[in-house]
């Protein structure tokens, strides 16, 4: 049920380009701009404030699902529907390194260290890769279904997986052993999240509903039927005091991160939001400025503020 809200919403800018549907979000090369990619193989890099024309970035062969920049690296890692890993270097916009993962998409990369990254791949493993010397250095068989999301635990070194086995896979972050599988989704897991202050994990599926665990029990604490349809991402705001959610069924939610009240329903209707799917979020810890993107090819940009603030 939506209650009386303490927040203002503001769809701010509209950014078109892509010719295919958008299912990757990041910070950009720096504070005032993102990143996005999507099914036409595009890397585009898009300004927070201002002109909607991107820059791009560069192009790979096939549908992007994954991005994490690396700019202490100079590297952008883009990771596709085959299976495949791009390196490109920003300062030239080239491809630096492709690693080809047999049998499934990188459906999400996480940062590990300075050294590592580890991928999420639609064969059930998770494969560390050593962005200095481009090598493997481990492959860590999590499930016999596919890895769609990954949330690190820097508080207690935990990693959170969401499966497409309908579970959430809790590993050790320094020996990837495997210590929990929380087990209450009916359907594929898509996304995960660590709340800021240590003491949430939440978990979205494509059974819709949106799972709140204690943190340090790993014990489930509520179980709301969030969306309509599949439950595609979730992104905590920089103060950790709201989070928002996408899903499939056209509408982002801003959400109370300590009550887990629904604040707003971001529609087409409403807010002329998205027209299809919103497949993924991004919440610049820079300019508190909430990036959607979604099936419709547009990339979004929303500007939220509490009204207590």
């Amino acid at each position: 049920m939506l209650l009386p809200s303490s927040v203002t919403v503001t769809l701010k800018q509209r950014y078109s380009g892509h010719t295919a549907g958008v299912f990757a979000l990041a910070e950009g090369l720096d504070e005032a701009t993102f990143l996005s990619g999507g099914g036409d193989g595009v890397i585009a890099q898009w300004k927070m404030d201002g002109s909607a024309d991107a820059t791009g970035i560069a192009r790979v062969p096939g549908n992007i699902f994954s991005l994490l920049p690396l700019p202490d690296r100079h590297l952008i890692l883009a990771g596709d529907l085959h299976g495949g890993l791009h390196s490109i270097d920003t300062r030239t916009s080239t491809e630096v390194n492709r690693f080809a993962w047999d049998g499934g998409a990188v459906y999400a990369i996480e940062r590990l260290s300075d050294a590592h990254v580890a991928l999420c791949s639609g064969t059930g493993n998770l494969v560390i890769r050593n962005v200095h010397t481009h090598t493997t250095e481990q492959v860590i068989a999590v499930s016999s279904q596919s890895l769609r999301g990954i949330s690190t635990d820097k508080t207690r070194r935990r990693l959170a997986i969401a499966s497409s086995d309908h579970g959430v896979h809790i590993l050790d972050a320094d020996t990837f052993k495997t210590d929990h599988i929380l087990k209450q989704h009916t359907n594929s897991v898509f996304c995960v999240r660590w709340s800021p202050d240590g003491k949430w994990l939440l978990s979205g599926s494509r059974d819709a509903q949106l799972m709140i665990w204690d943190a340090e029990t790993l014990q489930l604490e509520q179980q709301i039927p969030a969306h309509m349809f599949t439950i595609n991402d979730i992104q905590f705001s920089p103060d950790g005091r709201l989070f928002a959610t996408a899903g499939r069924d056209k509408h982002i939610k801003i959400w109370d991160a300590e009550t887990f009240t629904l604040l707003k329903v971001l529609d087409v209707e409403k807010y002329d939001g998205h027209r299809n799917s919103v497949n993924k979020l991004f919440w610049s810890t820079s300019t508190n400025t909430l990036i959607s993107c979604g099936d419709d090819r547009m990339v979004m940009r929303w500007e939220i503020h509490r009204l207590a603030d």
